[in-house]
């Protein structure tokens, strides 16, 4: 996992070839103008999602994760928490979805991070993580960044 500001993401290039992607679009791209749904970026390399809600999970209740593809998530208007945590501190309560590439958990033991317009969070397979925790009750709109990991 990775908490860094939105700025500092090229540090992390080295990480993953295809990151660099995601740093041109978010420097070539009017964030203010994408509509909601999928947005093309590099085919299945890289995509992102882009969506709107009302934050208001309870921490804990549903953490997932993913193997195909790492997930840098990036919020564009407003605020919301995203609770982390290991596998040893979770429970699986859905098997791997091949297909939709999650798996979902429960557990009690979990951070906080707080999302705001200017930071991100990059997950990897191992941090399980359950965005959607909410600060207020104003809609949330935000990016996931799909970016295939590395095997």
């Amino acid at each position: 996992m990775i908490v860094a500001e939105r700025e500092d993401l090229k540090r992390y290039i080295a990480v993953n070839p295809h990151f660099r992607k995601v740093v041109d679009f978010l420097q070539n791209t009017d964030l203010t103008t994408l509509e909601l749904g999928r947005v093309e970026i590099d085919g299945d390399n890289v995509f992102a999602n882009c969506m709107s809600y009302v934050a208001d999970g309870v921490p804990g209740q549903q953490f997932e994760n993913h193997q195909k593809y790492i997930d840098i998530h990036l919020v564009l208007e407003n605020t919301e928490k995203i609770a982390v945590t290991s596998p040893q501190f979770a429970e699986q309560t859905s098997a791997y979805n091949e297909a939709d590439d999650f798996a979902l958990f429960k557990g009690e033991q979990y951070q906080l991070v707080d999302m705001t317009p200017s930071n991100v969070l990059i997950t990897f397979e191992e941090d399980l993580h359950q965005p959607k925790i909410g600060n207020n009750a104003q809609p949330v709109k935000k990016l996931v960044f799909k970016v295939l990991e590395n095997h």
